[in-house]
């Protein structure tokens, strides 16, 4: 089943920028925790992908099936799992806000792979833990029968109470375009390296231009920033300052937001982390 399945979508086209809502319907006959369950089991294949066996490992448990080998027991704990989830014997060794991130940055990117805006050509996904150095994803895609447009992006969460705290999704939306702006040319060196050990000629060449694409400003140079929050947090506009943070890339189509929600992000991430425990 796809993620996108347990979601709602509604796009707004703004004159600088479009920005898409992609929510959980608490009525559907999708509940939540069954996305949780589809989601750590696209987050553990993902994280194996270059050892599958312990995916598969993982994946019987989780089935009904015996316990891992003591190699494979060990490699998921602490290679695999425990950096990024912790483990049920010491709940508080990854902090909820870490936790918190890296879902909401998997999220982005399965959903994203999925419904992508434009043509998907490569995509670098966010790191293995959600506190690894550089960008958080960048997307290659191709403008239909034109050219090659790369797409920055910058993931958030909110989990705030807007009532306590003081603070919004606006907040968070607005750290990134702060991180973004602040960061970008930095991310963007780190990926030109990738660039050049791929065997595409046309990937290899643009990847090796992607600082000075965003430095010009050019049609190919774009920017995406996505927060995932609860449901209680939607608010009524979102990203209305996308073209005052980025004047020189004001379009429509270079300039996309996307704001995830579930019931409460929380609670989510808790309820994804508890199915991965799952495969020990």
């Amino acid at each position: 089943m796809r993620l996108t399945d347990f979601f709602q979508a509604t796009v707004t086209v703004a004159d600088t920028h479009t920005w898409t809502l992609v929510s959980h319907d608490p009525a559907s006959v999708l509940p939540q925790d069954a996305l949780a369950e589809a989601l750590a089991d696209r987050i553990m294949e993902h994280q194996c992908r270059g050892s599958p066996h312990h995916y598969h490992a993982w994946r019987k448990r989780v089935d009904g099936g015996p316990h891992p080998s003591d190699a494979a027991e060990k490699a998921l704990r602490e290679a695999f799992i425990g950096p990024i989830f912790g483990l049920p014997e010491n709940l508080d060794s990854v902090p909820t806000d870490h936790l918190e991130g890296y879902i909401s940055q998997m999220l982005w990117y399965f959903l994203y792979l999925e419904s992508p805006p434009e043509e998907i050509v490569r995509i670098e996904p966010p790191g293995f833990k959600s506190t690894d150095p550089g960008g958080d994803a960048l997307a290659i895609h191709r403008v239909p029968g034109e050219y090659l447009m790369f797409r920055l992006w910058e993931i958030k969460k909110y989990t705030g109470d807007p009532v306590t705290s003081g603070t919004s999704v606006s907040s968070a939306v607005n750290d990134a375009f702060g991180q973004l702006n602040a960061k970008a040319l930095e991310y963007l060196a780190r990926y030109t390296a990738i660039g050049q050990e791929l065997s595409d000629p046309e990937l290899e060449q643009f990847y090796g231009q992607l600082v000075d694409l965003w430095l010009d400003a050019g049609r190919e140079a774009a920017a995406g920033v996505s927060v995932s929050t609860s449901l209680c947090n939607i608010p009524r506009r979102c990203f209305t300052t996308f073209g005052h943070h980025f004047p020189r890339f004001v379009d429509p189509v270079r300039l996309r937001g996307m704001l995830t929600a579930v019931g409460d992000f929380t609670e989510f991430s808790f309820k994804v982390r508890e199915f991965v425990w799952k495969g020990l």
